[in-house]
């Protein structure tokens, strides 16, 4: 039994004994289990009961001599002890008056179709029904119940010894389900034949119950009503010879002792006790150990079974009664203002299971759930308790700022109020609003004052605005020049910040911010340049010297590039400025252009040079020389437009540049002073990108560029040269594709040329054959020296090899053109070839070198003729033939014939001798292994075919093209027949040697069974292996033995069966049969019963122990004597005797034989003695041999004593003859007396008598039964004649042999019938 069923009965049982009321505190309680029959004699019927209209016979089935075996039947009055024929069916309910098993119940005589019914007046729990028979049980019964007092019924078990014949539509298998009903055939067989039981519980304990109160476990056992339906009477078979025998169905019918059935009152785990039930009479009766059917409920529950709550107590949904909680009925809450309630699920879910409880009928103008809210337009009284009868006040709403027509909130008072209206009245505006009117259907308007312009919210009853600094206006929703953002912000007003340069002014627009910008100037601020447009740096002036004019009389360099390099001096041209510089010799000068000022203003001058000493001046005034260091600027004020002198300098470029203080009205002393501090003007002199300015200076600088040229300049970068239109934000500057400069990106930078779409080419001059570096701009063209070509001068001219030292080529009069590294000649004329146009080129021959000149090879023709098929030839000096060194193939003094292993028709143009295309699969040096014009293969070997040896031959596989042919090595077995053929090999695949298998074969060789199929060598193809699907792992079994791989406690090949030392049935359970594997067979076990099967010597039930007959010593068990068999085979059948005379010696006591009897002596004294001889061993043995050897001897002085019983024996049989003759004669109906006295003469003392005096000694025991055995065959012989004539002789003779049969029975003697 499953722990969950053992609780569950603990459950049912509950309440056995003294149960209080206490014991439902805390938990589930349950009435006491007892019998329903009791007290219920009334409500118990039964559809046939015997002697109800009179006496009425009835047998019983019996063969002991001097039994009764006919009685009479009178049930027309109940039974009492002067009444004991009555047979009422009351009789079946247990009592305590120690009455026994001298009443019961019985049905008339072979009625097959009886019911008996119990009417139970209220719903019980039913636990286990018990019937306990005096006569046979039937041969089919079923149950039912009825859950609605007899209106419907239901089966609940059926019985029967044959299931598949008296019910053969029910399943008589064990249920599956707990619920399933079934066929039990354990309680209908004949044996007992008094006193058998049928036992139905109501739950089979084999299944688990998780939850015993679940509705489908109480289906099962809450009933109303039972009816027990007998529905075939158990018969030996005799009611089919009614021919013969009078009146056999008198000893057929139903008998009860007693039914019990078992249960208790249905509460629902709510009482502890049942009281009996009103019938509206007052009558109520009750009887000692009765089971009443109406609850005393508990946990605050009412109804016949505690099916619901009481009144008042549906704060939670009723439940039954759990094993570990009560589940009570909750009492409703309504604050005293309601006396009932009902339960409501869905607000029982919405509280997540707090309350389901409602109150119906509130008073004292409550309403909700609970009583707990007051009605509309009044509200609770935060003064006075929740269940105070005048708890609720009428609410006090002001009309101008409220709604609903003064209602308010239930328990706060709070009136609902407008939109715009706050208050617990509702007669305020909030915050941000004023002017409260009843018509307004908000309340109030809202105040119109910017929330960032004004302080606070505005006046209540005017709505006038106090504004902040820095805002102006009637709602202070506009800022003061200077200052924009109010109202399109997160901010209050905020500065306009306008640049000083890029804007026209210090104010901006109020919505967004945005300043009056100069032309092509962009930004909040006007700050930056439009995309395209740039400000230009203070340097922005600039004039490259190799542009200027050289002073009239001066001593300056031309501004040309090719001479602005002086041979004395070296410049690096990582310095120039533009295209160079221009060299300025002592007392000569150059003149600047100036044309492009915006406006004419104070300028400062900037000098770009290389370390010398310079003087400047101005025209028109007095020279004025200065001694500038290394990287100096020389600053000098000049007018617009004017001319500048400079003296004795190597110059890059002259800058002029602003001056800052000179611009009027543009910034405060504090810029001023931060523009000199950080020396922006020394930082914006340097040529370049002005991207390394601090934030200060670049941000001055860009403000003054803009006001200077009045906005933003245009890039103008060049589309060429630069990599995007767009410069830098501050210079200008382009960004420039590779070797570019300028500012707008339209120059190669020196030492570069070839200006274009990918930039400039570096000129790279080689040095060794340029005398420059520099080349031409445009073509790149670099300056060379003489016998030196190529644009980088890096090769020698034509005829010439070995640059730099060029030197004329040598090709011995056959070419003037030679290798310019190696000088190997190139072009050679007249067919020559080599270094030095020394030899023949390949197909002919000859001495260039000697003069000789080169001829055609003829192999078999020229060269140029297409049948050449040499690699070169040789003339021999002597002979003055030519020799051909042929071609791989070919062979013949010309190279005009084939080898071995090639073809070719040499005669076709363009023809030549190939490999034969048999790959590699025909001997090289056989002639005729291919066709010599078409190529096709002969000859293939290494287990080839086909035209060029590609296949494998039949029966092989492989790769045929690498020589790779191997034997199909196919199971024949599971191959498929035609492609199997005798002394030849299996055709496979012949690439991937997969052979063709059979049916529910697998494997590339075909040699094993599918998964899920077994037997490869079976007559058929594989068979399924069809495991067990329940008891075995998976369907894939051996596939040699077929086993499938199955569960523990399963075997046998489909694991349909109980495996080795597991016994039961495989559709239900296999159980253990623990046997002890040393002493038990293979397998160990039976596997039906689980009884051990033990090897020989070995015994017990587990086979753990040595067998008589053998040693002790367990697992050896070494064999006794070898007469020891012989004895342990007599003390075998003894022990069997013995143990049938002791059953016998139990049953009948003393009334068989009077007191004195000798036979009756002896058999008493035999038992001990033989119950003695079963526990001889081996030891004990050898001792008994030395007495049988001694009783040998007097055995055979006894046999002669035997003869002389034969002799005895056939006197009984001429008697018996003599017997026959005479009950012959009485079927002619003549005087018995004397047959009778014959019969009565035929004594079993006398006889006895008469073999005791002949066999003496007690090995005789068992001769005297055997004699004992004809005696009785003629008695009974003499009955048989008897039959029919006259009854009285028939019962005298059948009274003495009834002593006999009953020990020729027990015995077992061979021919007991």
């Amino acid at each position: 039994m499953t722990i969950a069923m053992f609780r569950f009965l603990q459950l049912l049982h509950l309440g056995d004994g003294s149960n209080t009321v206490e014991q439902c505190i805390g938990s589930s309680c349950h009435p006491r289990v007892g019998d329903l029959m009791i007290g219920r004699a009334a409500q118990l019927s039964a559809s046939s009961t015997c002697g109800l209209k009179g006496p009425q016979n009835y047998c019983i089935i019996g063969y002991l001599e001097g039994q009764e075996k006919c009685f009479t039947c009178d049930s027309r009055l109940p039974y009492h002890r002067n009444n004991p024929n009555s047979h009422h069916i009351e009789n079946i309910i247990s009592t305590s008056d120690h009455t026994g098993r001298r009443k019961w119940w019985q049905s008339e005589n072979g009625v097959h179709q009886v019911s008996i019914q119990l009417d139970l007046e209220a719903m019980f729990q039913f636990s286990h029904l018990v019937l306990t028979f005096k006569s046979f049980r039937p041969a089919a019964m079923l149950v039912e119940q009825s859950k609605d007092f007899g209106q419907s019924w239901k089966v609940i078990r059926y019985f029967a010894e044959d299931c598949a014949v008296h019910f053969p539509s029910v399943p008589d298998e064990p249920a599956w389900n707990i619920d399933n009903v079934v066929c039990d055939s354990r309680y209908s067989s004949p044996e007992p034949s008094t006193g058998g039981e049928v036992v139905l519980k109501a739950l089979d304990p084999v299944f688990e119950i998780e939850n015993p109160n679940a509705p489908e476990i109480q289906n099962l056992i809450t009933l109303t009503n039972i009816r027990v339906n007998f529905t075939r009477l158990f018969t030996l078979g005799d009611t089919l010879l009614a021919r013969r025998r009078r009146n056999p169905h008198v000893k057929y019918y139903y008998s009860l002792y007693n039914m019990v059935v078992q249960g208790r009152c249905f509460c629902n785990g709510h009482a502890s006790r049942c009281v009996p039930e009103d019938r509206g009479r007052g009558d109520v009766f009750s009887q000692p150990d009765m089971v009443h059917g109406r609850c005393v409920c508990q946990h605050n529950t009412a109804g016949k079974n505690c099916e619901r709550c009481q009144e008042f107590y549906n704060d939670s949904p009723w439940k039954p009664g759990g094993q570990y909680t009560s589940n009570t009925c909750k009492r409703c809450n309504c604050h005293g203002h309601s006396d009932s309630c009902h339960f409501d699920a869905d607000r029982y879910a919405a509280t997540s299971g707090v309350s389901g409880g409602v109150c119906d009928d509130c008073r004292h103008n409550k309403t909700g759930p609970q009583c707990e809210l007051c009605r509309p337009f009044l509200y609770q009284n935060p003064q006075r308790a929740m269940d105070d009868p005048h708890a609720c006040i009428p609410c006090d709403c002001d009309p101008a700022g409220s709604l609903g027509d003064g209602l308010c909130d239930a328990s706060s008072g709070q009136c609902f109020c407008k939109e715009h209206v706050e208050g617990q009245r509702c007669d305020r505006c909030k915050q941000g609003f004023f002017n409260l009117r009843q018509d307004s259907p908000t309340g109030c308007q809202e105040c119109e004052c910017h929330s960032l312009g004004s302080v606070g919210s505005c006046d209540q009853w005017t709505g006038s605005c106090e504004c902040m600094p820095l805002a102006s206006g009637p709602h202070c929703d506009r800022c003061v020049a200077g200052f924009w953002g109010l109202g399109n912000s997160v901010f209050s007003c905020s500065p306009c910040e306008c640049d000083i340069g890029g804007a026209h002014n210090h104010t901006c627009f109020p919505e967004d911010g945005q300043c009056h910008c100069l032309p092509n100037i962009v930004g909040q601020h006007c700050s930056d340049p439009a995309h395209g447009y740039f400000l230009p740096s203070l340097n922005y002036f600039l004039y490259e010297a190799e542009h200027a004019t050289p002073m009239t009389g001066g001593n300056s360099i031309p501004p040309r590039a090719s001479s602005s390099v002086s041979p004395l001096v070296s410049i690096n041209p990582e310095k120039w400025t533009g295209l160079g510089f221009v060299r300025v010799v002592d007392g000569a000068g150059l003149v600047f252009t100036v044309e492009n000022l915006p406006a004419s203003m104070e300028y400062q001058l900037v000098i770009h040079y290389e370390p010398e000493i310079c003087t400047t001046k101005k025209i028109n005034s007095k020279p004025k020389h200065n001694s500038l260091p290394k990287h100096k600027k020389l600053l000098v004020k000049i007018p617009a437009r004017r001319r500048l002198q400079v003296h004795s300098c190597f110059v890059f470029q002259m800058g002029l540049i602003p001056r800052i203080d000179s611009v009027q009205d543009f910034c405060s002393q504090r810029v001023l002073d931060s523009y000199h501090r950080f020396d922006c003007i020394g930082l914006a002199a340097r040529p370049g990108s002005q991207d390394a300015l601090p934030k200060v200076c670049e941000q001055l600088i860009k403000s003054l560029s803009a006001r200077i040229h009045h906005g933003a300049i245009a890039c103008r970068c060049n589309v060429i040269g630069s990599l995007r239109p767009a410069c830098s934000k501050l210079g200008g500057f382009c960004e420039c594709k590779p070797n570019v400069i300028g500012r707008c990106c339209d120059t190669c930078a020196p030492l570069t040329f070839g200006f274009g779409p990918e930039g400039c080419t570096r000129c790279e001059c080689d040095p060794r054959g340029s005398v420059s570096e520099m080349c031409d701009q445009v073509r790149g063209q670099c300056a060379c020296r003489s016998q030196i070509k190529g644009r980088r001068c890096d090769q020698c001219q034509s005829g010439l090899w070995g640059f730099p030292l060029c030197r004329l080529c040598d090709c011995n009069g056959l070419s003037e053109v030679c290798e310019e590294l190696t000088g190997e000649c190139v072009n050679c004329r007249e067919h020559a070839a080599g270094p030095s146009c020394n030899r023949c080129e390949v197909g002919y021959y000859g001495n260039p070198v000697s003069g000789q000149s080169c001829q055609p090879c003829m192999c078999p023709d020229s060269l140029s003729s297409g049948r050449f098929f040499a690699t070169s030839c040789q003339q021999d000096l002597k002979s003055s033939s030519v020799m051909c060194f042929c071609w791989e193939g070919h062979t013949g003094a010309h190279c005009d014939q084939c080898s071995p292993g090639f073809y070719g028709n040499l005669t076709l143009p363009g023809a030549h001798c190939q490999p034969c295309p048999c790959n590699n699969n025909i001997d090289p040096d056989d002639r005729d292994a291919c066709d010599s014009l078409t190529g096709k293969c002969l000859h293939c070997l290494h287990n080839t075919r086909g035209p060029q040896c590609q296949h494998c031959i039949l029966g092989y596989y492989g790769n045929a093209l690498q020589s790779d042919c191997k034997e199909c090595s196919c199971d024949r077995r599971g191959t498929e027949v035609g492609h199997c053929h005798q002394g030849r090999p299996c055709f496979c695949d012949p690439t991937t040697g997969q052979c063709p298998c059979r049916t529910r074969v697998a494997g590339v060789l075909c040699d094993e069974c599918e998964d899920g199929s077994w037997d490869l060598s079976g007559a058929l193809e594989c068979q399924a292996c069809r495991c067990d699907p329940a008891n075995s792992i998976s369907n894939i079994c051996d596939k040699v033995t077929g086993q499938c791989p199955c569960h523990p406690g399963f075997g046998g090949r489909q694991c349909d069966k109980c495996g080795d030392s597991y016994f039961g049935n495989p559709d239900l359970q296999c159980l253990s049969c623990d046997c002890n594997l040393e002493g038990s067979e293979h397998p160990p076990c039976n596997p039906e019963t689980g009884e051990c099967l033990c090897r020989a010597g070995v015994a017990g039930i587990s086979c753990d122990e040595c067998a008589p007959g053998y040693e002790s010593e367990f697992p050896s068990c070494k064999k006794c004597h070898p007469c020891t068999s012989l004895w342990i085979q007599n003390v075998t059948n003894a022990q069997k005797a013995a143990q049938r005379m002791k059953t016998f010696i139990s049953h009948h006591g003393n009334n068989q034989h009077p007191p004195g009897s000798h036979y009756w002596q002896q058999m008493l004294a035999m038992y001990p003695k033989l119950d003695a001889l079963a526990n001889l061993t081996c030891l004990s043995l050898s001792k008994a041999m030395d007495e049988i050897r001694q009783l040998h001897q007097v055995f055979i002085a006894d046999e002669k004593r035997i003869r002389n019983s034969n002799k005895v024996t056939m006197d009984s049989i001429d008697t018996r003859q003599e017997i026959k003759l005479k009950l012959s004669m009485c079927r002619n109906r003549g005087n018995l007396a004397a047959l009778e006295q014959k019969v009565k003469e035929l004594s079993e003392i006398k006889l006895n008598q008469k073999v005791r005096k002949h066999s003496p000694h007690q090995y005789l025991s068992f001769i005297l039964f055997f004699i004992f055995r004809f005696y009785s065959v003629l008695k009974m012989e003499a009955m048989e004649q008897l039959l029919g004539l006259k009854p009285d002789i028939c019962h005298f003779v059948h009274l003495k042999l009834s002593r006999f049969q009953f020990v020729c029975l027990l015995l077992s003697l061979p021919y007991c019938e």
